[in-house]
Formats: structure tokens, C-alpha cells, sequence
């Protein structure tokens, strides 16, 4: 059953306020709009996501209906792949308790405990099992120079965590800004992107356009209609 629910998900790490482009949080109500989580990682360093850029942070990710996590540097690999972990099961629950309300006329929460532990045991399965599709979409603007050897520590563990799941999984890799252009497609989805090796081809420079560069993330999901597992159901976060 699980292996025919898709699951779709931007996962955006970024240390800053965008200053350059479109609006990032209308774009991630788009994103939405089309049955794409977003998900959010900022990174702590003392300086402007101490203010703005940490609400800029939690409202991108509460308008694609995901999660955001302020977090320090030693903190990132472990929240890249609770986060990721979580929000599918946050999905799936989701989808659960649609199906509950058409059913019964109630929610999980509604039901007794000892339903509730075996639904919950059904959602955590569904989260090791069900398609997943993820764009890793990283900011390397200059501020983010610092940061990016954690970064790339990071991506080598999400890389782990994604190929112990027992679901298909497809995962693409942009980057922003770019040289000439708003955002870089480091590699398009496949089942083994090589995170590992793509992480040492991230430098930084330029500004941060966040908002674009997430519209171009969207791009990959939606741009001619195609579906990599056929007849898959698609469920947002």
C-alpha cells in the first residue's frame, strides 16, 4: 500500500535573509499549492537571523506547510535527518486522519488508545516505506563560506539515512545563487544523486535569493507533469 504514496519535499538550509528576488514565503505557499512540503534549516551564526531572518525562516516554512529548526552548526546532520524523517510521517499521519474523517467522522486523536498506538505503529512503517522525492536546496551565498564544511558533513549524513529507508527515494541537489543565473542544479532527481561527492562542489558567493531559487526548486517537481513511479498518490506535508 505505502509504496504507491509519493511523498514531496523541498528541504532548504540557508544562514540569511534573501535580498535579492520575489517574495521566498509566496513562493513556498505555491509550492504547497502543488503538494510540496517545504521544510526549513536555519543556521545560527549571531548575525541577522538573530532578528528577520529567523521569522523570515518560520514563515517560509508555515506557508509550505512544513517545519523550520533554528539551529547551531554541530547541530545540522542530526536535524537534516530528524527533520526529513519526521515530516514524512507528519504527512502521513495526515493522510491517516483525512481517511479517519471519511470513515468515521473522527481523527486519530479521537480514537482509543490502544487504536491509536497501532495507527501510530502503521505511520512510522509508512514513513520507512512510502516514495520519497527531495530537493536539497542549499544556500552558498558568501555568508554561508564558514558554514559549508558542516554543510557538505551534513549532506554525507542524509545520504546514510536516505539509502537505510526501505521506500524508493529520488533526490535532486540545487544551489543559490549561481554564477550567470539565480540557482544551480547540481544534480537532477535519481535514486543515488552521490550526495557525498556532490557536497564538495559547494562554494560560496553572491547574494540570496531565496525566493527564486525556490521557485526554480518547484520547477524540477512540476515542469512537464512527469511522474517517476507511474501512478503514485502524492500527499503534501
Amino acid at each position: 500500500m505505502w509504496e504507491q504514496v509519493e511523498l514531496k519535499q523541498i528541504l532548504l538550509i540557508t544562514d540569511g535573509c534573501s535580498n535579492i528576488g520575489g517574495n521566498p514565503v509566496h513562493a513556498a505557499e505555491v509550492a504547497r499549492e502543488h503538494g510540496i512540503g517545504v521544510n526549513v534549516i536555519g543556521i545560527v551564526d549571531g548575525g541577522s537571523l538573530r532578528s528577520s531572518g529567523e521569522r523570515e525562516v518560520r514563515e517560509i516554512a508555515a506557508a509550505g506547510g512544513g517545519m523550520s529548526r533554528i539551529v547551531e552548526m554541530r547541530q545540522l546532520a542530526q536535524t537534516m535527518h530528524m527533520m526529513t524523517r519526521y515530516t514524512m510521517q507528519m504527512t502521513i499521519q495526515q493522510a491517516v486522519n483525512k481517511e479517519l474523517r471519511a470513515i468515521v467522522g473522527s481523527e486519530m486523536t479521537d480514537l482509543p488508545p490502544d487504536k491509536r498506538m497501532e495507527i501510530a505503529r502503521v505511520i512510522d512503517q509508512a514513513g520507512e516505506e512510502a516514495e520519497l522525492r527531495l530537493v536539497l536546496l542549499v544556500d552558498v551565498s558568501a555568508s554561508m563560506n564558514d558554514k559549508l564544511p558542516q554543510v557538505r558533513d551534513a549532506i554525507r549524513d542524509l545520504e546514510i539515512g536516505l539509502d537505510a529507508r526501505k521506500g524508493k527515494h529520488q533526490v535532486a541537489v540545487m544551489t543559490y545563487p549561481s554564477a550567470g543565473g539565480v540557482a544551480k542544479i547540481v544534480s537532477q532527481f535519481c535514486e543515488r544523486p552521490g550526495l557525498t561527492a556532490l557536497s564538495s562542489e559547494l562554494t560560496a558567493s553572491g547574494g540570496t535569493p531565496t525566493g527564486p531559487a525556490l521557485e526554480q526548486a518547484l520547477s524540477l517537481f512540476v515542469s512537464g507533469k512527469e511522474r517517476l513511479y507511474g501512478s503514485a498518490r502524492s500527499y503534501v506535508v
